[in-house]
């Protein structure tokens, strides 16, 4: 399992946002932040399929609500959450879900979802909420799930139905120094601007 990440307002102010369009699945949007936010998701996916994966027809499609690549064998499930937008990858079926750790009445909350858990703490509440979503996601049984703080302020949840490749990273895509205006279409075939870091 991996996964790789973008923070949305750098990667945004820092392209050009015409050549994102390129990358829409025809899916329309009243709002234009969760419209960019999901072309934010296609670009991620397909940039890592592409350039980390090998893989030559990056082209999605939907199976039922689920989306997954045309030629089989890759899984992903993508994520986004304030300013945070993240893809996880795997060798089978994967959910992901990435919440941006806000206060909130957890203890309310969680009685809701039939959880007594008394004083729980940001962490608890929002890695319990993050592998509800991340199930949905899944539409399986669990058999394995990771969570893990990221940035300070967020917390990621990846399920799967199998056991999750143990090669696990999180990597963040950036940009080299002062990038502007950045072509992704020529990024996408021929990488020189955006790199992965740890």
């Amino acid at each position: 399992m991996e996964i790789f990440y973008l923070r949305k307002d750098e990667f945004l102010n820092s392209i050009d946002i015409e050549t994102l369009k390129r990358f829409s699945d025809g899916r329309s949007y009243l709002c234009n932040e969760k419209y960019l936010e999901h072309l934010c998701g296609l670009f991620l996916t397909k940039f890592v399929a592409k350039n980390i994966y090998g893989r030559s027809n990056t082209d999605i499609v939907l199976h039922g609500d689920k989306p997954e690549f045309v030629l089989k064998g890759l899984h992903f499930s993508i994520s986004h959450s304030k300013n945070i937008v993240l893809v996880a990858f795997n060798n089978s079926e994967i959910g992901v879900d990435v919440e941006y750790m806000r206060p909130r009445n957890f203890e309310k909350i969680l009685k809701r979802c039939n959880s007594n858990e008394k004083n729980p703490t940001r962490e608890y509440f929002y890695k319990f909420w993050t592998v509800r979503e991340a199930e949905i996601k899944l539409g399986r049984d669990i058999t394995s799930l990771f969570s893990t703080v990221l940035d300070d302020d967020y917390i990621v949840s990846c399920v799967s139905s199998s056991i999750l490749v143990t090669n696990f990273k999180i990597k963040r895509l950036s940009f080299k120094k002062d990038a502007q205006n950045v072509d992704l279409l020529q990024e996408f075939t021929r990488p020189l601007i955006l790199n992965f870091s740890n």
